[in-house]
């Protein structure tokens, strides 16, 4: 059961991945004026499955995962800041690129990649001893 709870939060985090991958070429592919709110509906939906991911990794189990809730804290709250800054970005009256929000964005997808590194680190392990 351990096993196909880090399973499938992997597996949620990589379809926030390829969501987050598109929603980038959809927000590239248009004129900085004319993005539309199509970009921000894929990134919503790509973050419904980080978050899902999260709250996979939050769930109690029978077993001591301290390092599951820890990573699932870690998601839980880089989705926070990357929300925060998709709002702020919508309701800005800005409209302009903020190099300091594309760092913590940045920094935010980077802590998302690593837990899913670990998860798929920890998967491969407890899949070579079966």
């Amino acid at each position: 059961m351990l096993v196909d709870r880090r399973r499938l939060a992997l597996l949620t985090l990589v379809v926030f991945a390829v969501a987050t991958a598109v929603s980038i070429v959809l927000s590239g592919s248009r004129p900085g004026a004319g993005q539309g709110l199509a970009p921000y509906v894929v990134q919503g939906v790509g973050d419904l499955f980080a978050l899902a991911a999260g709250l996979v990794l939050l769930a109690p189990a029978g077993l001591p995962v301290g390092a599951d809730r820890k990573l699932g804290g870690a998601v839980l709250a880089a989705l926070a800041v990357l929300v925060l800054l998709d709002v702020e970005s919508v309701a800005g009256e800005a409209g302009g690129v903020n190099i300091g929000a594309g760092f913590l964005r940045l920094i935010c997808l980077v802590v998302i990649v690593a837990v899913a590194g670990r998860l798929l680190a920890t998967t491969a392990a407890g899949s070579g001893r079966s």
